[in-house]
């Protein structure tokens, strides 16, 4: 989409409807447009020979609409778009977009070419850093970082979701994606994408879940190197978590298995093998303001087909909020002491890295 028929659906859609909550406009009918987002401006030190750069960071803007329909049915979409600058390159690109319906009883179901996944249900416990972490758990997979792979903004697909009682659960299937870009200039197709995931709280704001989600993989093109199986098998990946959170305080832990699951690897091609590894994010958000953040992560290879590849990273991070979790000052120092950089022999050390931005949710 380019940025002028993206400035006239901002224009729609705040000349619409009379506003009673911030960004939120309703009609007679109590239906409803939401307009969230953030804008972001970010530093990063990648480290070693590399030149600091400036970037969007995760600048992005987004639009959620509610239909109030029959017998208790609504219907619903969401549509959200980034925005690269700086040294991320000059361009929107479109970051979420599905439909549904929904019922209290029936539960949801969604359709879209991109929508968060029951997988990422658990996944977003320790996706909470602003620039580093979600190393360990293999969510952000292939090039297009669990788009295509359906462990993060899942393309092609359906979700369902509902509870029974206190207990959550979802599932998500996707249709098959051909020409999907792996690590480095391979490609594959996927099929049959299927996920599931439950979600439990067994005390005052600390849950429980557990997610699942498989590929089979076909049509394998370029170098993909550890990948001993052959066109038709399958990828599959579980991932158990807990989140417990409070006013101030706010704690998530994951760990994951998987199986012939692809990480971003060597600079040229595909690693594709068996891993395990988890995560933990926390913070601590101080009356005054302050938030202190720490995150660890860690993956390593359990089939003997990576040579020693490991991940593990170690990231302590200081957040000024001056309105919380709207307006704040972060920075994030990386500490990496695994070996997940091939340097055309063998996996080494990655070299720290340092981010730092200014970002205003709206």
């Amino acid at each position: 989409m380019n940025k002028t028929k993206l400035s006239l659906i901002i224009m729609a859609a705040l000349t619409s409807g009379s506003a009673v909550a911030a960004h939120t406009f309703f009609n007679d009918s109590g239906d409803s447009l939401t307009i969230d987002g953030r804008f972001e401006a970010r530093y990063q030190d990648n480290g070693g020979d590399s030149e600091p750069v400036w970037n969007s960071g995760s600048s992005r803007f987004g639009l959620k609409g509610v239909k109030q329909l029959d017998n208790d049915w609504q219907g619903f979409g969401h549509a959200e778009w980034g925005y690269n600058s700086g040294s991320n390159g000059s361009d929107i690109y479109d970051r979420l977009l599905y439909a549904g319906v929904e019922h209290d009883k029936y539960g949801k179901i969604a359709a879209g070419t991109k929508q968060w996944s029951t997988f990422y249900d658990v996944a977003w416990f320790t996706d909470m850093g602003r620039t580093y972490g979600t190393r360990g758990s293999n969510v952000y997979n292939l090039s297009d970082l669990g788009i295509s792979s359906g462990t993060g903004r899942a393309a092609n697909s359906l979700t369902y979701r509902n509870n029974l009682g206190d207990l959550k659960y979802g599932f998500t299937y996707q249709t098959t994606r051909t020409d999907v870009g792996l690590a480095g200039d391979s490609t594959a197709t996927l099929k049959n994408g299927i996920g599931a995931s439950v979600l439990y709280p067994i005390a005052a704001g600390l849950t429980v879940g557990a997610a699942y989600h498989q590929n089979e993989i076909t049509d394998i093109n370029g170098v993909i190197d550890h990948f001993s199986t052959q066109n038709g098998d399958t990828a599959r990946i579980g991932l158990v978590g807990l989140n417990y959170s409070s006013a101030n305080y706010f704690l998530g832990m994951t760990f994951h298995t998987a199986d012939s699951w692809e990480v971003v690897g060597k600079d040229t091609s595909a690693e594709f093998f068996d891993s395990r590894g988890g995560e933990l994010y926390t913070h601590y958000h101080f009356n005054n303001g302050f938030r202190a953040t720490f995150n660890a992560n860690y993956m390593t290879e359990t089939d003997g087909r990576a040579q020693g590849y490991e991940r593990k990273t170690f990231t302590p991070g200081v957040e000024y909020h001056f309105t919380k979790n709207t307006f704040l000052l972060w920075a994030e120092y990386q500490f990496d002491e695994g070996k997940d950089k091939w340097n055309g022999a063998e996996f080494v050390n990655t070299d720290d890295k340092l981010s730092a931005g200014i970002r205003y949710y709206f």
